[in-house]
């Protein structure tokens, strides 16, 4: 069985002024760069200047490659058609 991710979000309750938690699905992460409606040029570009700073979890990793985005987590080489 395979999880919907249009199910989850990061919308959770958080004491004021506690840091968000890191993004667990591509939607979040575009959502958060403010590039969910980019094209897909512009989102490829802004995913790759945040993985240069930030460590993705694997859910995360597993959700860029299911969203194509997969040769920015594997080196160039995504396994996804």
């Amino acid at each position: 069985m395979q999880i919907n991710e249009r199910f989850y979000d990061d919308s959770n309750f958080l004491p004021i002024g506690s840091p968000m938690p890191a993004p667990s699905t591509t939607g979040v992460l575009l959502n958060r760069l403010k590039l969910g409606s980019a094209d897909r040029t512009t989102q490829s570009t802004a995913i790759a200047e945040w993985l240069r700073d930030h460590t993705p979890s694997p859910g995360l990793m597993g959700s860029l490659r299911r969203c194509g985005f997969g040769d920015l987590v594997d080196g160039g080489k995504d396994p996804q058609p």
